[in-house]
C-alpha cells in the first residue's frame, strides 16, 4: 500500500489527462463528471456529485437540466448491454456507459481520436472501422 500511495503521489502532472505546466490557472474539464483545477502549474481532480456533471460555462458541477452541450445529453442504455459505447450523435468524438440498464455519462476521446467500441478505447480514425473511423476505406492522394 505505501508503495503505491508513493508511486501516486510521485506520477507526472498529467496524470489525470491533464498537463497544467504553461497553462493558466483555472478549471479544465477532464469529462462529464470530473474536472482539473490547475493552480501554479499543479492539478487537482475534482469528482462533481452524483447526478451532476461539469458546466463548461460556469467551471463548476451543476444539475445537467442547466448545462448545454454533450454532458446534458443522455442516451438510452434499457436495451444495451454493460459496457462503453460509441456516440454516433457526437461523430465519435465520445463515447458513454452502461451499466443496469442505465446510462451513466459521457466520457470524452482526445482531439485526434474516436472511440473503437472493438477495442473499447479511443483510437486514430484510420484503425477504426466505420461509421466511427475510417479503416479498409479507400483513400485518395492528390497528385500534382
Amino acid at each position: 500500500m505505501f508503495t503505491l500511495v508513493l508511486t501516486f503521489l510521485s506520477a507526472p502532472l498529467f496524470v489525470f489527462g491533464l498537463d497544467c505546466s504553461g497553462l493558466p490557472d483555472g478549471n479544465y474539464e477532464l469529462g462529464c463528471k470530473s474536472y482539473g483545477v490547475c493552480t501554479g502549474g499543479a492539478v487537482k481532480l475534482v469528482n462533481c456529485d452524483p447526478g451532476q456533471v461539469y458546466d463548461d460555462n460556469s467551471g463548476s458541477c451543476a444539475d445537467p437540466s442547466s448545462v448545454t452541450g454533450i454532458c446534458s445529453q443522455r442516451r438510452d442504455c434499457s436495451n444495451k448491454a454493460d459496457g462503453l459505447y460509441a456516440d454516433t450523435e457526437n461523430h465519435c468524438k465520445t463515447y458513454y456507459t452502461c451499466y443496469n440498464g442505465e446510462f451513466k455519462g459521457h466520457n470524452f476521446c482526445s482531439k485526434v481520436t474516436v472511440f473503437d467500441e472493438v477495442q473499447q478505447t479511443c483510437n486514430w480514425p484510420g484503425a477504426v472501422d466505420p461509421p466511427c473511423g475510417t479503416k479498409g476505406q479507400a483513400t485518395t492522394s492528390a497528385t500534382g
